[in-house]
């Protein structure tokens, strides 16, 4: 296996940033934080901004790979950030980190994009799901501003991917449920007033996917659903999906994924296990 002397990964202070560090140092990479804020694991850290190109082009110098997390998160819409800031960070720094990465000779980039891509979470009535369970290859149609920011870093990646000069993966991670934010979907699940898919994955696997990403070879570009088997509540998920309302009824194209398992998450994550 591959063991990445340099590993640079950006926002590697953040809630998520702090496992992924943890398991790329386990499996024996070389890890350097390039964040505004000091990690806690004890990796070398430059500090700096992805709006910073210069520092960007300073820090991507001599790596490997890159893993690129910083953004600002759906998190950061309960704190009232504008949806043109979703834009500017998430959009114009992404690109810093792939134009600086292509211009040292990085070979690959594996970038944090999410579920939001898609705008199936946002449950508007007049976008419900086609089919379950829910694959990569279904239409996708967000709205609001952090989804589209993160639909937009997903078509910034796949231009540098044509380009050939590097590899560029990206994974759609969903419902991240690191301490705090397991407890607000389980509340969020409760509240009839607002509707929600409960799908989730756990901190250790999303970072567990983005080490094995680094694995991956002979892929220029690709977009992957991370996530748990099943949903974060107890109740069926053909009952949870009548009880929000979706209509019409989406297709079931694996009715015995939901026989074996009544609680089977809406979103398919095998194409992710498998490459």
């Amino acid at each position: 296996m591959t063991k990445y002397e340099r590993v640079l990964v950006t926002g590697g202070s953040g809630r998520v940033g702090g496992y992924v560090v943890d398991e790329l140092v386990k499996g024996g990479h070389g890890v350097t934080v390039f964040d505004r804020n000091k990690p806690q694991s004890d990796v070398p850290f430059i500090q700096g901004t992805i709006l910073d190109l210069p520092a960007v082009e300073k820090a991507v110098k001599g790596v490997d790979v890159v893993v690129h997390l910083a953004a600002h998160d759906w998190i950061m819409n309960t704190r009232g950030i504008r949806g043109d800031e979703f834009i500017h960070v998430n959009v114009l720094g992404t690109w810093h980190i792939l134009q600086a990465a292509e211009q040292a000779g990085v070979r690959k980039v594996v970038v944090c994009s999410s579920i939001s891509a898609t705008g199936l979470e946002e449950l508007r009535p007049e976008f419900p799901p086609e089919y379950l369970p829910i694959d990569e290859k279904h239409v996708i149609k967000p709205v609001e501003p952090y989804s589209v920011s993160k639909q937009m870093v997903e078509e910034a990646a796949l231009s540098f991917a044509r380009r050939d000069k590097m590899d560029v993966i990206c994974l759609r991670p969903q419902g991240v449920s690191v301490p705090g934010s397991f407890e607000r979907y389980i509340k969020l699940a409760a509240d009839p007033t607002k509707p929600w898919f409960n799908c989730y994955v756990t901190p250790e696997d999303t970072a567990r996917a983005f080490r094995l990403a680094l694995k991956v070879e002979n892929v220029p570009y690709d977009v992957l659903l991370v996530g748990a088997a099943d949903n974060c509540v107890d109740e069926p998920t053909f009952d949870m999906l009548r009880r929000n309302r979706i209509l019409p009824f989406p297709e079931v194209r694996l009715p015995l994924l939901y026989k074996r398992n009544p609680r089977a998450s809406i979103l398919a994550p095998e194409r992710a296990k498998r490459v």
